[in-house]
C-alpha cells in the first residue's frame, strides 16, 4: 500500500519551500546551477530524484544538466523520450503529473522500474520564442498528491532553469563566434593588433609577430608608438585623435623590426565603441607593403627619367622645376621644349591628370608621349594643343580621367608669350618694380573631354628682366593643415614676392619648404608640381637645376 508524502505536499509553505530554493542556488551559475537546484528541489519536496535536462531535437532525446537521485548527482544521464512521462511534458509543452500508479502507466519503461517509481512531476523549459530546450521533472517512489502550491513553485524554477540555459546557449554562441573570428585573424595574412582604449596593445596575431620579427609576449603592453619610425611616429603624434578616435581610417606608415629593418605599411583601422558610443579601443589590420612598394618606385624612377634631365640653355631665362607626388608615382607632369640650345624659343608645359597613384601615372605617360609627338616649334601652342587633345581624348574616353595643362611658348628676342589654358589654374606673373601679380587667363576646356575641340592661344608682350612666371598644380594651394585650412594662393604669392631676389631654384625651395611646415606632418595628398621661370639679361654660368 502506497504512503502519501509525509512532508512535502499536505500543509506546504510555499514561501520557505522557494526561500530554501532560492538560496541554495543564488550564487550558482551553469553546471553549478542546475546541480543546486535539482539538489534542493529535491530536499525541498523531498521526492526521491530530481533532474533538469536539455532536449536533443534531432534525436528525441533528453541530456541530463544536473540529476539527483537518493540523495547523490549522477552524471551523463542520457535518455530517449519515447514511452515516457517526459515525452508528454515536451509534447504538450506544459505540465504533467502523474500523482501515483507509474509502474502501471509506462510498464516497459526500465527507468521507472529501476527505481520502483510511483510518482512523477515535470515542467518543460521554453525560451523566449516558444520553443522548447528541456524539461524540469522530479520522481519519486511514494504518491506525490496534487498540491497547487508545488506546482506554481515548481513552474517558477522552471523558467529560472530556462533562463540560465538560454544564457549558457548564448555564451556558447558568442564563445563559438569568438573562437571562429579568432580562428579568421589568427591565420589571416595580414597582421591584427587590438588596442585598449589608452593605446596599449592587448592582443596580436602571428603574421604581426613574424611582421616586426618579435614575439607576442614582446608586443603586448607596448604602444604602436615603439615599433614606428620617427616620421611615422610624428605623424601618429599630430594626428592621434583623427585617427584613434574618428571611424573606419586607413594610413600607410613605416615601422622598424626587431633587426632595424624599415618596413612600410597600410594601416586599416576602427575605432572601438561601446552601447553608450564611448571609445573603448582601436584596432587595425596591418599589410606588408614592401613588394608593393618596391614595383612602385621602380616606375617612379621609370617615370622620373621622362622628366627633364638636361638643364635647357635658353638666353636671358632661369628656370627650376618640381614634381613631388603623393604615391611613388603620379599624374602630374612638367617638360621643357626646346628645338635647339640656340633657338630663341622656349616651351614650358604644366600638366595635371584627374586623381594620383598608377592609372594617373599611365595616362600622364600617354599625355606626354602624344605631346612630344605634336610639338613643334613650327605650329603654334594652340596648333599642337589641339592635335594633342585629339590623340589623348581616344586613350582618355570611358576612363574617367581628363587633364588640365598650361603650355607657354616664351620668345626672348621678342619679350612676348603665348600661351594655351586647358582648364589648368592660370599661370602668375610677378613683377617686383611694381610689386604686382598678374593671372594669365584665357579659356579653354580640359584634355580628353572633347576630342574635336579646337584650343585658342592668347599673347602677352612687353616682357622684362626681374620678372618671375609661376606655372603649378592645384595641389600646392590646395593643401591643408590639421585644422583643415587650405594653403591658398595668397601664401603662394607671399613666398614668391618675399623671395624674389633669389634663383628660380631657390624661390621653388622655399615653396616646398613653407608647404612642408604648413602641412605640420599631415600626409600629402595630391601631387604637386610647381615650375619658376625667372627673366633675365643674360644667361649666367651658375645655373642651378633640381628634379
Amino acid at each position: 500500500m502506497n504512503v502519501e508524502h509525509p512532508l512535502t505536499f499536505r500543509g506546504l509553505d510555499e514561501n520557505a519551500t522557494m526561500r530554501a530554493i532560492l538560496e541554495g542556488t543564488a550564487s550558482e551559475t551553469g553546471e553549478r546551477f542546475f546541480a543546486a537546484l535539482v539538489k534542493n528541489i529535491s530536499k525541498a519536496l523531498n521526492t526521491y530524484s530530481a533532474w533538469v535536462t536539455e532536449y536533443i531535437e534531432e534525436s528525441r532525446r533528453l541530456r541530463s544538466l544536473a540529476f539527483w537521485v537518493d540523495g547523490k548527482l549522477v552524471d551523463n544521464f542520457n535518455v530517449d523520450i519515447s514511452g515516457t512521462p517526459c515525452e508528454k511534458v515536451l509534447k504538450n509543452v506544459n505540465l504533467v503529473h502523474y500523482p501515483d500508479n507509474m509502474m502501471s502507466l509506462f510498464p516497459n519503461n526500465s527507468t521507472i522500474k529501476t527505481f520502483s517509481a510511483v510518482s512523477y512531476m515535470g515542467v518543460p523549459l521554453i525560451d523566449s520564442k516558444g520553443k522548447v530546450l528541456g524539461n524540469l521533472a522530479v520522481l519519486d517512489n511514494q504518491p506525490m498528491p496534487e498540491e497547487p502550491k508545488s506546482q506554481i513553485l515548481f513552474r517558477i524554477f522552471a523558467a529560472q532553469a530556462s533562463a540560465e540555459l538560454q544564457r549558457i546557449h548564448a555564451e556558447a554562441e558568442i564563445h563559438k563566434r569568438e573562437e571562429k573570428y579568432r580562428r579568421i585573424v589568427e591565420t589571416a595574412g595580414e597582421g591584427f593588433v587590438l588596442m585598449d582604449k589608452n593605446l596599449i596593445i592587448t592582443d596580436v596575431n602571428g603574421a604581426l609577430c613574424q611582421l616586426l620579427g618579435i614575439g607576442r609576449e614582446q608586443i603586448i603592453g607596448k604602444t604602436p608608438f615603439d615599433f614606428a619610425t620617427e616620421d611615422f611616429r610624428k605623424f601618429l603624434t599630430i594626428n592621434k585623435e583623427e585617427i584613434f578616435r574618428g571611424p573606419y581610417k586607413d594610413f600607410e606608415g613605416t615601422v622598424i623590426t626587431s633587426n632595424d629593418h624599415s618596413i612600410p605599411i597600410l594601416v586599416h583601422g576602427n575605432t572601438l565603441r561601446d552601447d553608450q558610443n564611448k571609445v573603448i579601443g582601436n584596432m587595425a589590420f596591418i599589410t606588408d607593403m614592401s613588394k608593393h612598394k618596391k614595383s612602385l618606385m621602380l616606375a617612379g624612377e621609370v617615370q622620373k627619367s621622362l622628366q627633364p634631365r638636361k638643364k635647357p640653355q635658353v638666353q636671358g631665362i632661369d628656370v627650376a622645376g618640381r614634381t613631388l607626388s603623393c604615391e611613388e608615382i603620379g599624374g602630374d607632369y612638367y617638360d621643357f621644349i626646346q628645338e635647339s640650345e640656340c633657338s630663341n624659343k622656349f616651351d614650358i608645359v604644366v600638366g595635371d591628370v584627374t586623381g594620383h597613384g598608377v592609372d594617373a601615372a599611365l595616362l600622364m605617360t600617354s599625355a606626354r608621349a602624344f605631346l612630344r609627338m605634336c610639338a613643334s616649334p613650327n605650329s603654334t601652342v594652340s596648333q599642337i594643343i589641339t592635335e594633342m587633345n585629339h590623340h589623348l581624348a581616344i586613350d582618355f574616353v570611358n576612363t574617367g580621367h581628363f587633364m588640365t595643362m598650361l603650355y607657354m611658348r616664351i620668345n626672348m628676342v621678342k619679350q612676348n608669350i603665348y600661351w594655351v589654358r586647358a582648364g589648368h589654374d592660370p599661370a602668375l606673373i610677378y613683377d617686383p618694380i611694381v610689386d604686382n601679380f598678374e593671372e594669365l587667363n584665357g579659356t579653354g576646356l580640359a584634355l580628353g573631354v572633347d576630342q574635336n575641340f579646337v584650343f585658342e592661344e592668347y599673347l602677352k608682350t612687353d616682357l622684362h628682366e626681374g620678372q618671375i612666371i609661376a606655372i603649378g598644380t592645384d595641389g600646392i594651394w590646395e593643401a591643408r593643415n590639421k585644422n583643415g585650412q587650405m594653403f591658398g594662393k595668397k601664401r603662394f604669392k607671399d613666398i614668391v614676392r618675399q623671395n624674389a631676389s633669389l634663383s628660380a631654384h631657390q624661390i621653388t625651395d622655399a615653396v616646398y619648404s613653407d608647404l612642408n611646415i604648413f602641412s605640420q606632418g599631415l600626409k600629402q595628398t595630391d601631387d604637386i608640381t610647381l615650375v619658376v621661370i625667372k627673366l633675365k639679361d643674360i644667361l649666367e654660368d651658375s645655373w642651378d637645376w633640381q628634379i
